[in-house]
């Protein structure tokens, strides 16, 4: 979920694949019969602790790896949201190594995910 705070941006650093150790935007997986708006303000309470108002569709992305071979190894599809902080205050939480707010002028320095690098440029956060 894309949320902003100012000039600022909620990320996290992933625990896991795909994008283990990469700055991505807070998210996870639906958990069976859960509705994916929900899914989405669920995730970014459990990695962050911030809790947030939906605002919204981002857009909807695929992520795929292949290996060497050019087989498919996964396919992932994430549906981005935007949401308002209702909290500030972070604190790391569930499966990821770190969580901050992060100033725009710092994203450019971070290793991100494809797909939030591609959210923040679409975005205009990051050039």
């Amino acid at each position: 979920m894309l949320v902003r705070r100012g000039e600022e941006v909620l990320l996290v650093r992933r625990g896991s694949e795909p994008g283990r150790g990469r700055w991505a935007l807070p998210g996870g997986l639906v958990e069976p019969g859960e509705e994916v708006e929900r899914a989405a303000v669920r995730e970014v309470r459990e990695e962050t602790g911030v809790r947030v108002r939906l605002r919204g569709l981002v857009g909807v992305y695929d992520i795929m790896e292949r290996d060497g071979r050019g087989r498919l190894k996964y396919h992932y599809v994430t549906i981005c949201f935007r949401g308002e902080p209702l909290s500030t205050r972070v604190r790391r939480g569930g499966e990821v190594l770190g969580a901050e707010w992060v100033r725009r002028e710092e994203l450019g320095k971070r290793e991100l995910s494809r797909i939030t690098a591609r959210v923040l440029r679409e975005e205009g956060m990051l050039g």
